[in-house]
């Protein structure tokens, strides 16, 4: 939320210091508090509960799929997350740009839900290499399904499938993964 969410708009322009003065800076703290954390190495796991028996698929390691993945495993499930690229983190590895996100605070949050047992399995498309019925014929009791954004909605004006020409979400993960 530190670096993402538009603070300036939904928080400190409501702030009631800035009637008076200035906001509280709530954006730049809440990086402050993620950044240090991380970086002092005090990252610390919760206590884990005791296994539920319950097996969890959660489709798409999008922000949805890593949220859920980390509120069930907390609860005491044992949590698969199956993602169809090479990388987990959806729109805030693919989409978000650098300057704004950078990707190892993505990869630590991921390896913070490794850390509490959320195993991650990449390259594995829905449909191709298993469907819905075979997860749960495969023992899993629940599936969230988090795909993501989906595709776009085009205008439907001349040029607009020409080459060169793309959607926001195309733009945004051709430049971050091809740079």
């Amino acid at each position: 939320c530190g670096r993402v969410c538009p603070q300036e708009e939904q928080c400190e322009s409501k702030c009631i210091l800035g009637v008076k003065g200035e906001s509280v800076a709530i954006g730049r703290l809440e990086r402050f508090a993620a950044d240090f954390e991380r970086a002092s190495g005090q990252v610390q796991l919760p206590e884990i509960p005791a296994k539920t028996g319950k097996r969890i698929a959660v489709v798409g390691a999008g922000p949805a799929g890593l949220t859920v993945a980390g509120d069930l495993i907390k609860l005491g499930h044992e949590v698969s997350v199956f993602e169809a690229l090479h990388e987990p983190g959806g729109v805030l590895m693919y989409g978000i740009p650098e300057f704004r996100l950078p990707k190892e605070i993505v990869r630590a949050e991921v390896d913070y839900l490794k850390r509490l047992g959320v195993e991650f399995v990449m390259d594995f498309v829905i449909g191709r290499n298993a469907t819905i019925p075979e997860l749960f014929n495969n023992g899993y009791h629940a599936i969230f399904i988090g795909t993501g954004a989906g595709l776009p909605s085009f205008m439907g004006i001349p040029g607009e499938n020409l080459v060169g020409v793309y959607s926001a979400n195309e733009y945004l993960t051709r430049s971050n993964l091809m740079k």
